[in-house]
């Protein structure tokens, strides 16, 4: 059995949960927060991020490592991610950071009969070595997801980060303005 791609299985959940919390068509409209500056789209920031991926993450056992990930470079790579499907789930996706949390917005399609723009706000941390991402806030249109469903929401992203984190002991994240930090350690 093929696995999914990355991109694929850290978006899925959040948008088969914000899909089925949508409810009335007509509550689907209302518009979604965006980034506080604009988050400009490119191959060269995915390439990028993804070159970045490799030298921090592949290398010497017990060799310490810093990976700098900006709002462009992660909104670009996700971006490519979806590109490569014939009908992707999400479209117009923007990820940005601010002090602490991580947000994301776009539009969900090609999953139900219809379109919805959805907007997540979500915290991450170290726990045990591994970056654990807990989903404060989500919303599908004008409604908002209950707790319940942001609980399960969380649960399935923090399972794919533990997946993505083989061979490395994660020991600070911090999260800025435009930017996320990780320090950790390969193993």
């Amino acid at each position: 059995m093929q696995k999914r791609p990355l991109a694929l299985r850290l978006m899925l959940p959040i948008v088969m949960l914000l899909v089925l919390a949508c409810g009335p068509c007509s509550l689907l409209s209302s518009t979604a927060p965006t980034p506080p500056h604009p988050i400009v789209v490119s191959t060269e920031s995915a390439a990028q991020l993804e070159s970045r991926l490799g030298e921090n993450l592949r290398g010497v056992p017990g060799q310490e490592f810093i990976l700098r990930v900006t709002d462009a470079e992660l909104t670009s790579w996700l971006a490519a991610e979806l590109a490569e499907y014939d009908e992707p789930p999400v479209s117009q996706l923007q990820v940005w950071f601010t002090k602490g949390k991580i947000h994301g917005s776009g539009r969900v399609t090609n999953v139900l009969p219809f379109e919805s723009d959805f907007f997540v706000v979500a915290s991450a941390h170290v726990e045990n070595g591994k970056v654990t991402v807990e989903i404060e806030e989500a919303s599908a249109g004008a409604v908002p997801l209950p707790a319940g469903a942001l609980e399960t929401i969380s649960q399935s992203v923090s399972q794919t980060v533990d997946e993505l984190q083989l061979g490395v002991e994660v020991t600070a994240l911090e999260i800025l303005e435009g930017e996320a930090i990780v320090q950790g350690v390969r193993q």
